[in-house]
């Protein structure tokens, strides 16, 4: 319901009439007054500099203004780029028209003809306080970063924020680009190796700064609530500073749910507040259940809660603890999320498990080492050198494991990128359930029985089938007699 509603909303906006209706559409120039919801990033089009999702507050048409409530993605040059801050309110003079690619449905493209700025951008409303102090800090960052190596400076800021060096678009401090040849490489290896999603913000920032402030807390003997409390505060933070994405919309929910559960002294249950979280944004965010992003985080947690423990189990008798549980990690998130990464690229990855369980011993130390010269760079630039180089080591690594397997020819098997595609995986994935759950068994029924007398009693296949015409012959004596 809330779906068709929102989609009816959308398609009766003033915004979205005029892409659809407008004979000259691409030509007409409009006026449209807007905010910017997202960080100023390079643009993906040719013929403009920068990039930002917008959401209209008002739209005007051959003189006539409307109210509208439609988001489109905003391209300007960059002489207009260089003004433009997130979360202000400005006034364009463009081109609306319908998205040919990506989420957003309408393109804003500003329309540079006039040799007046001024013209085609002007500020309304400047962004609120909080949000100036979270772009200067990110600025700072980012100008720490450009000291590092290329690939520091392309896989740190990506670690850290959830956007990869080469995305930013800093207009206040410019300098050399970084190799575009060489970043699309990095990229193309990371997402063949399937260790891509590192260079996203997810529940793992979110577990390692609640796992630093509850072990302060404990050390320091602090109240529970009081815990809960800063365990909130710093989910709240950690959203603020960083690249907004539907997976860290998915975590930051999830997160404070955990945080009045610790505050009330319960066990956090990490599937109700899944649930939870999925049908509340889908209430409110309906665009939500299109999200590619949104769906992968919850599918990776879904397989995490469900199956992680029991994958983790039957691991630990052929291989040690902690790898068993880095591995059961990775196998139980790629079987929710795999169905749904073949539709996205149509092939199957095969050596993601490898180079997560590679990379997972730097992942933490990387990502602390970012947040915390994240925090200090606006003030104590020397100590974010400090951990941004840290973490650039780390990235190093994890960059030359991703070229090694990303660039095999074992890396990934092309596979139906279609409903065919979806059927397939998840009839391969059933088969390998089945594999992994009968040599469980047997592998529990060998530690067990070795060395002891007689037949083990359990839930095997013949007591099975035996149950089961007890039940039967049970049922026709009750209705029978």
């Amino acid at each position: 319901m809330t779906a068709i509603a929102s989609d009816t909303r959308t398609w009766l906006d003033p915004a979205t009439q005029h892409a659809q209706h407008a004979k000259n559409a691409d030509k007409e120039t409009i006026i449209a007054q807007a905010t910017i919801m997202t960080p100023i990033l390079v643009s993906d089009q040719r013929g403009y500099a920068c990039q930002a999702d917008v959401r209209f507050d008002a739209i005007t048409v051959n003189g006539v203004e409307r109210r509208s409530f439609a988001s489109a993605r905003l391209y300007a040059q960059y002489g207009e780029c260089t003004v433009l801050q997130r979360a202000a309110q400005y006034r364009f003079t463009g081109i609306v028209r319908n998205a040919e690619y990506g989420r957003m449905p309408l393109w804003m493209l500003v329309d540079t003809a006039s040799d007046s700025r001024n013209d085609t951008v002007t500020q309304s409303r400047a962004p609120p306080w909080y949000r100036r102090v979270v772009t200067r800090m990110q600025h700072a960052f980012f100008r720490i970063t450009e000291t590092l190596d290329e690939q520091g400076r392309i896989l740190v800021p990506g670690m850290t924020m959830g956007v990869l060096g080469q995305d930013y678009f800093d207009a206040e401090t410019p300098s050399e680009p970084v190799n575009d040849t060489y970043a699309n490489a990095v990229e193309e290896y990371f997402r063949k190796a399937g260790i891509m999603h590192l260079m996203a913000v997810s529940g793992g920032h979110f577990v390692l700064l609640a796992s630093l402030i509850r072990r302060i807390g404990m050390w320091l003997l602090a109240d529970r609530r009081i815990i809960a409390v800063l365990m909130a505060l710093a989910y709240v933070a950690l959203a603020a500073v960083v690249f907004p994405g539907d997976s860290v919309t998915r975590a930051l929910i999830m997160g404070l749910m955990g945080a009045v559960a610790y505050a009330c002294g319960r066990r956090a249950q990490a599937l109700s507040a899944l649930c939870w979280t999925v049908i509340g944004t889908v209430i409110l965010k309906p665009d939500m259940s299109r999200s590619y992003g949104f769906a992968l985080s919850c599918a990776a947690v879904l397989g995490i809660v469900l199956y992680a423990n029991r994958i983790e189990r039957v691991l630990s008798h052929v291989m040690p603890q902690p790898i068993a549980q880095a591995a059961a990690m990775t196998i139980a998130a790629q079987m929710f999320t795999v169905p749904i990464q073949v539709l996205m690229e149509p092939e199957l990855p095969l050596l993601s498990v490898l180079a997560n369980l590679l990379v997972s011993p730097l992942v933490s130390l990387a990502t602390m080492a970012g947040l915390m010269g994240l925090c200090c760079a606006w003030c104590v630039p020397w100590l974010a050198l400090v951990l941004v180089r840290i973490a650039s080591w780390c990235t190093l690594i994890m960059e030359r494991i991703a070229t090694w397997l990303g660039g095999s020819d074992w890396a990934a098997m092309a596979w139906p990128g279609n409903a065919k595609g979806v059927l397939l995986t998840l009839t391969l994935e059933f088969a390998v359930f089945l594999i992994m759950q009968y040599a469980s068994h047997w592998l529990r029924r060998r530690r067990i029985e070795s060395g002891l007398p007689g037949e083990r009693f359990g839930r095997l296949p013949a007591q099975r089938v035996r149950l089961t015409v007890w039940w039967h012959e049970t049922l026709h004596l009750l209705l029978h007699g």
